[in-house]
């Protein structure tokens, strides 16, 4: 005799279907499903969130340091006033660089803050790809020195143009000390004999961007921070130059490594 295989009452076994016994009116309602689109939604929205937040924390964290840093920055005040028939444009971008000692060891700067006499003038060459640069050093012969340590600095942007050929795109003037400074924040020698000619002075300059532009430095912002803090403090530049303009620098130079950087005596034009 066959025997029947259904579970007892109340059991459950394999193969057997359980049925949701049938709801009644005084039960409490089902809560609502949230169809998985809008979860998928939700989630998405938290993250855009965020990302908008970090971003902006991170824009104004970025513009209070500009602030604080660039409104540091001495500007030198008609550095391309009444300039006439100057050199065309070219690729890259060249930038005329008084580098100045404190005390008047020789005529005081006189559109420079304090007392600050001329080191000496360089000439810095930007490659258009802004990967490279050249350090280029004016000769005494070119009389470019006496001029920047008498004349406004107008008139030493024209000396320069007229002795190279080659148009100026802005101004800098650094106190000497900068460099040691740097030299000293980032483990190089700091010691410099004032007065040292151009070899010496490039070996020196070397010396100083090797330890502060090192692979590293963009992955550690505070490094960073503080070497354009360092710079700033014993800088000059011309009032035509924006902060935009200075910040681009910054971005567009990011990749450049002091084996990028040459040296040498400039030649006229």
């Amino acid at each position: 005799m066959a025997t029947s295989s259904a579970s007892p009452r109340g059991q459950t076994g394999p193969g057997t279907i359980r049925i949701p016994a049938p709801r009644r009116a005084s039960d409490p309602p089902l809560a609502p499903t949230t169809p998985p689109v809008r979860r998928k939604r939700s989630v998405v929205r938290r993250l855009l969130l965020v990302v908008v937040v970090t971003g902006l924390l991170a824009a104004l964290a970025g513009a209070v340091v500009n602030v604080v840093v660039v409104g540091r920055l001495e500007r030198i005040d008609g550095a391309f006033a009444g300039l006439a028939d100057r050199p065309p444009e070219a690729a890259g971008r060249t930038f005329l660089m008084v580098g100045t000692r404190p005390g008047v060891a020789g005529p005081d700067v006189p559109w420079l803050e304090g007392e600050q006499s001329v080191e000496a003038v360089m000439l810095v060459e930007v490659a258009p790809d802004d990967r490279s640069a050249r350090v280029e050093t004016l000769p005494a012969g070119s009389g470019v020195e006496d001029t920047a340590a008498q004349e406004r600095p107008s008139a030493v942007v024209a000396a320069v143009e007229t002795w190279s050929g080659r148009r100026v795109d802005h101004l800098i003037a650094v106190d000497w000390d900068t460099f040691a400074r740097l030299a000293a924040t980032n483990g190089a020698d700091p010691a410099y004999v004032y007065g040292s000619g151009p070899e010496v002075q490039h070996d020196y300059l070397k010396q100083a961007m090797e330890a502060t532009l090192h692979q590293e430095l963009r992955k550690r912002p505070l490094d960073l921070y503080r070497a354009l803090s360092t710079t700033v403090d014993g800088t000059a530049v011309d009032d035509d130059w924006s902060v935009l303009g200075m910040d681009l620098l910054v971005l567009e130079l990011r990749n450049l490594r002091s084996l990028d950087i040459t040296y040498a005596m400039a030649q006229p034009g």
